[in-house]
């Protein structure tokens, strides 16, 4: 197939800059080339619309230009067939054979190929006559589903009641009983409806967050492609579920379960949150969600593709016909031609598969990559609390015990053995294995003397097992035990049944925990009837107790209201990978609720390696790629990609440099070196060094100002010595001083106020100019916070923001890229990767300002260190072509003054 040559003109909203027009040819040439890209534009530039308008217009010319080459083949090969070149009959049977059967492929895929057109253009013509008729017969299926169920249950009913001997179980109790486990084999992943043909080309758009995705689709309406493109957008069941009884619920792993749980066909208890926030049920309503019927949730799929929608217009439209947009959006992946999901779906192989995504000749776009490494690493790391394995152990314990007699040898079998790997890492956390005693002389402390300190070491996986005896387990045997017969989804649905008998929130050695919990609950059970909610005032004082004295694991208290067994599964999967990719880090804590295990994963390529070999292409962008040679060398050739496939590009700012004034000041006002090491940092001259630099630069500086400095320790370190010592007097008679909060539901509040302040003082004699904003690195306001215009007049960056070199889990990376990548200019690979992290970090600060071309901005770089060729070399090309070096505050002060305003 000849290869295409991207056009002269892009369709574009508007008229693109240069550098615009660049990313998109280098964009489409690289599609067209099966590369991997990795592409640099900074934010600001309209890196979303050139990805889009880039991508889209090489796929609607390879797909017209597929379909033509596929027609003159057919044709071709029908006259080829047809000649006789005179040949011996036996090499001419031969070669017609071949070519019948490559004609056959063509017209094949030629045929799939016009029955999607023709189906899009039923769907098209049946909109018409949809948007015309009333929805009143979809309403009649949707109420009358409850009729059919409820016959449904009074017929188990009447067979139970019929039935003799044994105890008698309820219908929903019944539901908790594991199936019949008599196999081991392994089986062929199955997928509801799915079908051998694997759909049209398609482009997988990922980002970060839900609100970039949806800022994503945004911008594709605004193009020509938001009419003739298949659009679907994926999310989790927390952002599109339109069941306002799950949606109540609130806990992502909580809505996760109950529409699982209706789906199975279990009986449903609808649930209201009561004003201290736990919730009660109210009475029994039938089984089955309604939103999920096979007709409704096609039909919504059929909409989807034929209008492009955000996930906001999703809900809506699924409200309106009673259909489920969840399933909605899976179903309609195989049709689609642009598919918007998160990181985390694309890059988690079980979820992958889940949603039905197949790599295979696709090509997959990656936006805000600049962690992806990270993102990746996260993503298949596992971390299990003390809390969690005693939680799923008492539960699991008492599921055995109440049905014990109607469950197979086979169940029962991988059922203790699955307790006996919770109980072995429980030992290991209470410091009663072999693994744990070892912890005394091998163990990496904290820094801190205090005995709250807690002790970490690093397994190998396999000497992991070997210590806590584990390793006589078949773990990929017990896995596909836990996924097939669904154990952790009947443990969690066993738990609320019997709500108030698992005990979970306690504070003694597992061993009594767990006999206390269990004696509870073989009590209760004695009377034979399940725990009614009216129980609740012998078990709710002690739970609100908890969180009262705990107000800051709030968050993990919720956790555990879905199924510990889960957590575990995913650590029991995670110990499934190559030894070498990951270790196991066991950490003891000072009292067992700071206890957990966690698998660490340290080869983020080995998970990236499907989505290499199997696309056709992969593109990685964002707006500070540097360093472009850790995606090369960690992401693609790790992964097993060919050197000559990787391409890069990366393009200027559209603001122009005069707009731009980075400074990196070596001495402060008094001619006190700045010097923010870990040893110097906190010493009294450096942060009264440090308040005259801020003083004098909000005195020049006009609107907002934002410090970043290393943490929130030294920034409460830091404001509290500015308190004492005047400055924040003194910077508060210029601009009005804000701290960035440590909980997430602040912030907005702060970012409001800030901004306000801002616009207030724009135009007033009070003397007061704009605010003062300090924010922390790698905190809330350092990555997808956009201070624009005046919001962010000046960016300050207080010392460089290296890593804590005491982690443990930073060292065994470290040593990880030593041991397998060579080396950079002479550093070891974990030294370059040390420094990266740093400037990663700075790259994304300095990156909040400067946001469209009639922008201006300082950075003020404050700390000796910056004035190095290395360091100069790691910032965005953009910023460091433009750098100024001052060894002395007087020449900083007079550029601050100079810079040029558009």
């Amino acid at each position: 197939m000849n290869q295409l040559q991207p056009p002269d003109e892009f369709p574009f909203p508007f008229s693109p800059y240069d550098i615009q027009k660049d990313f998109m040819r280098n964009l489409f040439l690289t599609l067209e080339k099966e590369q991997l890209g990795i592409f640099e534009s900074p934010t600001g530039t309209g890196k979303s619309l050139s990805l889009i308008c880039g991508a889209l217009t090489w796929l609607r010319a390879h797909n017209e230009h597929h379909k033509a080459e596929l027609m003159r083949k057919v044709q071709g090969n029908e006259n080829v067939i047809d000649d006789d070149d005179g040949s011996d009959w036996f090499t001419a049977a031969t070669k017609r054979r071949e070519e019948q059967e490559q004609l056959r492929r063509y017209q094949q895929e030629l045929q799939v190929l016009e029955k999607q057109e023709q189906r899009m253009q039923a769907l098209k013509e049946r909109q018409q006559v949809i948007k015309r008729s009333k929805v009143k017969k979809i309403d009649d299926e949707f109420e009358e589903l409850f009729r059919d169920l409820q016959e449904v249950r009074e017929n188990v009913r009447r067979e139970l009641s019929s039935t003799g001997g044994g105890e008698m179980l309820s219908p929903d109790e019944l539901m908790l009983l594991l199936d019949d486990y008599d196999s081991d084999e392994e089986e062929g992943s199955k997928y509801e409806n799915e079908e051998e043909d694997d759909g049209c080309l398609k482009i997988y758009y990922c980002s970060r967050t839900h609100s970039q995705l949806s800022q994503f689709i945004r911008e594709v309406q605004k193009t020509i492609f938001g009419d003739d493109v298949r659009v679907i957008s994926l999310a989790s069941r927390q952002n599109l579920c339109v069941n306002e009884v799950i949606k109540k619920l609130g806990n992502m792993t909580l809505i996760n379960e109950k529409c699982l749980d209706l789906q199975r066909g279990k009986k449903s208890q609808a649930t209201k949150c009561e004003s201290n926030g736990t919730t009660s049920k109210k009475k029994c309503t039938s089984s089955g969600c309604p939103y999920f019927q096979q007709s409704a949730v096609k039909n919504l799929a059929d909409q989807l593709l034929l209008e492009v929608q955000d996930m906001e217009q999703m809900v809506v439209l699924g409200s309106k016909i009673k259909s489920c947009p969840y399933y909605g959006a899976r179903y309609a992946i195989k049709d689609a031609q642009l598919v918007v999901l998160p990181y985390n779906t694309l890059l988690h192989k079980g979820t992958r598969e889940a949603c039905g995504i197949k790599l295979k000749g696709n090509v997959v776009i990656v936006d805000e990559a600049h962690n992806l490494l990270e993102t990746i690493s996260n993503v298949h790391s596992v971390i299990v609390s003390h809390r969690q394995l005693c939680g799923a152990h008492a539960q699991l314990s008492q599921y055995s015990r109440r049905y014990e007699t109607r469950l197979s040898p086979r169940n029962l079998l991988h059922i203790r053995q699955i307790l006996f790997f919770i109980n072995a890492l429980i030992k290991l956390l209470s410091g009663g294995s072999k693994a744990a005693n070892s912890l005394g002389s091998n163990a990496f402390s904290s820094p801190s003397t205090s005995s709250n300190a807690s002790q970490s070491q690093i397994f190998t996986v396999s000497k992991f097992l070997c210590d806590t005896l584990t390793d006589n387990l078949n773990l990929f045997k017990l896995v596909q035990y836990i996924e097939k017969s669904k154990i952790a989804h009947k443990l969690h649905s066993f738990s609320q049944h019997f709500e108030g008998s698992v005990g979970i929130h306690h504070e003694q050695k597992p061993e009594s925990s767990m006999k206390s919990s269990t004696s509870s609950f073989l009590a209760k059970m004695a009377s034979q009837k399940p725990v009614q909610r009216k129980a609740k005032e012998n078990v709710q004082p002690a739970v609100s107790e908890v969180k009262k004295i705990h107000e800051p694991e709030a968050e993990e208290e919720e956790i555990l209201l879905g199924s510990p067994l889960m957590q575990i599964t995913e650590f029991l999967r995670a110990l499934l990978h190559c030894t070498e990719d990951g270790r196991v880090v066991v950490n003891v804590g000072s009292t067992h609720r700071k206890s957990s295990v966690k698998y660490l994963l340290l080869n983020p390529a080995s998970h990236f390696h499907d989505v290499v070999s199997q696309c056709r292409s992969v593109i990685v962008a964002g707006g500070t790629m540097r360093p472009v040679s850790e995606f090369r060398e960690q992401l693609f050739l790790s992964a097993g990609a060919d050197p000559s496939r990787v391409h890069e590009f990366s393009c200027g700012h559209v603001v122009p440099g005069e707009q731009i004034m980075p400074i990196a000041l070596t001495k402060g006002p008094t001619n006190v070196t700045l010097d923010f090491t870990y040893q110097h940092r906190g010493d009294p001259k450096m942060l009264d060094e440090l308040g005259r630099v801020l003083v004098n630069t909000c005195t020049v500086v006009p609107g907002g100002v934002v410090c970043f400095l290393p943490s929130y320790d030294y920034e409460q370190r830091v404001y509290s010595h500015f308190t004492n010592s005047g400055v924040i007097s003194r910077l508060s008679a210029k601009k009005r001083v804000f701290r960035e909060p440590r909980k997430s539901n602040e912030l907005d509040s702060v970012l409001s106020d800030y901004a306000k302040t801002i616009h207030l003082t724009a135009s007033n004699a009070t003397g007061i100019t704009g605010s003062l904003l300090f924010s922390v690195v790698g905190g809330k306001m350092s990555e997808g916070i956009n201070f624009s215009d005046n919001l962010g007049r000046c960016v300050v960056m207080v010392g460089l923001p290296f890593p804590n070199t005491h982690s443990p889990e930073l060292k065994e990376k470290m040593e990880f890229l030593n041991k397998y990548l060579p080396r950079t200019d002479g550093k070891p690979a974990g030294s370059v990767f040390y420094e990266n992290l740093c400037f990663k970090a700075v790259n994304q600060s300095i990156g909040r300002a400067i946001r469209h071309r009639n922008d201006y901005a300082s950075i003020l770089l404050l700390d000796h260190r910056y004035c190095r060729l290395s360091s100069i070399q790691a910032l965005p090309e953009w910023i460091s072509r433009h750098v100024h070096q001052c060894v002395k505050f007087g020449q900083a002060f007079g550029f601050l003054r100079k810079i040029k305003r558009p």
